[in-house]
């Protein structure tokens, strides 16, 4: 039976084994006595529970090889995905870099032609500009309707305008303060004509 289902006997059960062991010594009693119809008897039953175990044990042994090669086979379809994934990936990534090559080149071009100017970096003086403004964008609503409100906000402003300007040595903050007065001096309007 283990030759037919191509099982090796130290695969098997200490059950399974056991049971083979008591099976052999029955056969070897039965041929001393051939004629005795009880040890016939026992020799069937033994051989009867000994077959049972060692169904049970080969179907166990079958389901493990099984799980095993499904899992191997498993492993190896998520070594192939992965690999696809990452050789997608790395396409795309190039498809990326060369995109951007491109688009860097095709910006020189456009530059060097005159048809786009080059970028100009933004002066300390435009940031903190704009950064006041955005100062005065963000009173409140009630404030804004006030025109004396608004004028102490603009002096406030101006105040620490000035500061900044001693404290960070700048020499430029003219057009900024000029600005600055435009925007308030507007606010002040709208909170007068609301009044």
């Amino acid at each position: 039976m283990l030759e037919k289902e191509g099982v090796a006997k130290k695969v098997l059960s200490e059950r399974s084994l056991e049971a083979l062991s008591i099976y052999d010594e029955t056969l070897e009693g039965l041929k001393e006595f051939p004629d005795d119809k009880t040890m016939k008897d026992m020799a069937e039953q033994i051989g009867e529970t000994a077959i049972e175990l060692l169904k049970e044990d080969i179907a166990t042994i079958k389901d493990e090889l099984t799980d095993k090669a499904e899992q191997e086979q498993k492993k190896q379809l998520k070594k192939a995905q992965s690999k696809k994934i990452v050789e997608k990936s790395e396409k795309t990534m190039d498809y990326l870099a060369e995109c951007r090559r491109k688009l860097r080149e095709e910006r020189k071009q456009k530059m060097a032609s005159g048809e786009i100017k080059k970028p100009v970096k933004r002066k300390l003086t435009t940031k903190l500009k704009d950064n006041m403004k955005k100062i005065a964008n963000m009173m409140p609503k009630a404030i804004k309707e006030d025109p004396n409100k608004v004028e102490q906000t603009e002096k406030a402003v101006q105040k620490f305008l000035g500061d900044l300007k001693r404290i960070w040595g700048m020499n430029k903050i003219k057009p900024i303060e000029d600005e600055l007065h435009e925007k308030f001096s507007e606010l002040k309007e709208k909170a007068e004509q609301t009044a």
